[in-house]
């Protein structure tokens, strides 16, 4: 047991020295951004519109000419994101959201992918949960965008339904409790998906 514990505690030295060893810092050219080492060298070339300071994951934010991205510290793209009023989208319970095909997913701190893009939309996670919806539309008013029909339901952080799609409407968990719509009534639900009250 204690040689287990001796080797995760080696691999995670090894993780923070291998990123401090290449820290990458924003730098400003003109109208765009870069990164340079410590010392002062370029080591990507001021080419994003934005650039965020990298993670302790080995990840950064950036945006470039076709949106925003997750980079590694050789610049290669990890990973799209969804953006939201022209920010990427944020980390919740440690995932965030992208978009492809249509569909949403959710990947880690890391730019992996944990879970797959299969619906119409996600929710963020709170609370450890994510409402979702299979077969909403996107719509517009104005330049803002939302999105209407299919029924809602809700995931855990393994991407398993733990609550069924059978919502017209489903918001997000607040201290164990969600208000979800069902035909013309509102209740609250726990995480279970049991009905505590009827909301008028």
């Amino acid at each position: 047991m204690k040689i287990n514990v001796l080797i995760l505690i080696l691999i995670l030295i090894s993780f923070e020295y291998s990123y401090s060893k290449v820290k990458l810092i924003p730098f400003e050219d003109g109208d765009y951004m870069g990164y340079k080492d410590k010392k002062g060298k370029i080591v990507l070339p001021a080419r994003y519109r934005m650039a965020e300071k990298f993670s302790n994951y080995g990840i950064a934010a950036v945006a470039d000419d076709s949106g925003w991205a997750y980079i590694d510290i050789k610049g290669n793209v990890l990973i799209r994101p969804c953006h939201w009023d022209n920010f990427p989208d944020e980390f919740c319970d440690g995932l965030a959201r992208f978009e492809k095909d249509g569909k949403f997913g959710f990947f880690n701190q890391k730019a992996e992918i944990v879970i797959q893009n299969n619906y119409s939309y996600y929710s963020r996670f709170s609370g450890g949960l994510a409402a979702f919806c299979d077969g909403c539309k996107k719509e517009y008013i104005g330049e803002y965008d939302f999105y209407k029909g299919g029924k809602w339901g809700y995931i855990d952080k393994k991407g398993e339904i733990v609550i069924e799609p059978v919502y017209n409407i489903a918001y997000d968990f607040e201290k164990g409790k969600a208000r979800v719509k069902k035909d013309s009534c509102w209740f609250e639900i726990n995480k279970k998906g049991k009905v505590i009250k009827t909301v008028k």
